[in-house]
C-alpha cells in the first residue's frame, strides 16, 4: 500500500537564525578557525547552507522526546542492541531496542516491519524501509544571506569543570539571513499529520534548535511556514488519511490507527493538478488541523511502542 501515491502534505518552510547557528563541516581547515560552516556551490556560488539530513536529524529527536513524555519507552532508540551489551541507564527504555534490529521472523514482509514500527521509525523511517517524512536542504533566502561571526573558545574538563590550559579553539558561526526548505509527508496516517504540524509549532515557538553549540547560546531557530498543501489522489471533502482509503486487509496488515475528530475537518476550494487534488490550507492550517493534535498521543497509547523479536539466533545468522 505505502507503494501507491495516495495523500501529501508539502510545506514550504522559511528558518531565521534566532542565535548564531554552527553546522559543522566535515573537513578542517590549514589554518583560521577550527570549525567552520558547510558550504557548497550552487549556480557558481559559494553558499552556507543548512543540511537536509541534519534538519531531518533534530526533528527526529524532538518528536521522540514529545513521544517518550506522552508515553515511557513508545519510541525506539535507533541504535540500541541489547545484543551489544550498550547499558541503558532508565529502566523503562531496556527494552527500547532500535526498530531495525526487531523482526517477527527471517523475512519480514514491508507491511510486518511497519506495522512493528514506532512513531518515529514510521515517520522517519529506519534501516528496514523508507520513512514517510522527507526534507530538503536549507538554503539562503535571496537577498537574505547570512553573515559570519567568529568566536573564541576554551577546552573544558570534564572531571574538574574548569579550563583546560592551553586549549583554545575558534569558531565561526552564521547569524541572521533567512532559509528555505521543503518537507513533505507522503501517505500519511492522521497522527503523522498531527506531529508535522506539532514539529511546526514548536519551531514557530523557537522551541527547537539545530548545529554544534546549543547548550552555550547557538542554534535556536524560529520556524515560519509559508506554504502549506494537501494532496490527494482519491477525491475526499476533508481531511483524511491512510486508514480512509485502505482496505480492511490493509489496514489489518500495516496495523493503521483508526482515529477521526469528532467533526470531519472540511476541505475546500481544492485545485484539480492533473490526477490530484491540492488544497491550500496555508492561510488557516494551525487552526484547520488543530483538532488531529490528540491523534499522536491516542496514537501511541493505542500502538504501545516497537514491536517484533530480538533473539540471539538471529544475531548469529546475522554474523555468519
Amino acid at each position: 500500500m505505502l507503494r501507491r501515491t495516495i495523500c501529501q502534505a508539502d510545506v514550504e518552510l522559511e528558518l531565521e537564525p534566532v542565535d548564531p547557528i554552527l553546522i559543522k563541516s566535515g573537513y578542517s581547515t590549514i589554518d583560521g578557525p577550527d570549525m567552520v560552516p558547510v558550504v557548497t556551490y550552487r549556480s557558481g556560488d559559494r553558499e552556507y547552507y543548512f543540511p537536509g539530513s541534519s534538519l531531518k536529524g533534530v526533528l527526529r529527536s524532538h518528536l521522540e522526546r514529545i513521544a517518550r513524555t506522552l508515553k515511557p519507552a513508545s519510541v525506539c532508540i535507533p541504535y540500541y542492541d541489547r545484543r551489544r551489551d550498550i547499558k541503558v541507564p532508565v529502566d523503562s527504555e531496556r527494552n527500547s531496542d532500535g526498530c531495525s534490529y526487531r523482526a517477527r521472523g527471517d523475512n519480514d514482509s514491508s507491511s510486518e516491519s511497519y506495522a512493528d514500527s514506532c512513531a518515529a521509525c514510521r515517520m522517519f523511517g529506519s534501516l528496514k524501509f523508507g520513512g514517510r517524512f522527507s526534507i530538503g536542504d536549507a538554503y539562503p533566502v535571496p537577498g537574505h544571506s547570512p553573515t559570519l561571526e567568529q568566536r573564541n573558545g576554551v577546552g573544558i574538563d570534564r572531571f574538574t569543570g574548569g579550563t583546560v590550559s592551553g586549549v583554545l579553539f575558534d569558531l565561526q558561526a552564521l547569524t541572521g539571513g533567512k532559509f528555505r526548505t521543503h518537507v513533505r509527508v507522503l501517505n500519511f496516517e492522521l497522527w503523522q499529520l498531527a506531529a508535522l504540524n506539532i514539529l511546526l509549532l514548536d519551531l514557530q515557538d523557537e522551541l527547537i534548535s539545530v548545529g554544534s553549540g546549543r547548550s552555550r547560546g547557538l542554534g535556536r531557530v524560529k520556524g515560519s511556514v509559508t506554504k502549506y498543501n494537501l494532496s490527494y489522489v482519491p477525491r475526499t471533502e476533508h481531511v483524511a488519511g491512510l486508514f480512509d482509503f485502505a482496505t480492511d486487509e490493509e489496514k489489518t496488515q500495516y496495523q493503521l490507527h483508526d482515529w477521526s475528530p469528532d467533526s470531519p475537518i472540511q476541505l475546500a476550494g481544492g485545485s484539480r493538478r492533473g490526477l490530484r487534488s491540492v488544497f491550500d490550507l496555508t492561510s488557516d492550517w494551525t487552526e484547520r488541523l488543530s483538532p488531529l493534535a490528540p491523534s499522536f498521543e491516542q496514537f501511541l497509547n493505542w500502538h504501545g511502542g516497537p514491536k517484533g523479536d530480538v533473539s540471539n539466533r538471529n544475531r548469529e545468522e546475522a554474523n555468519a
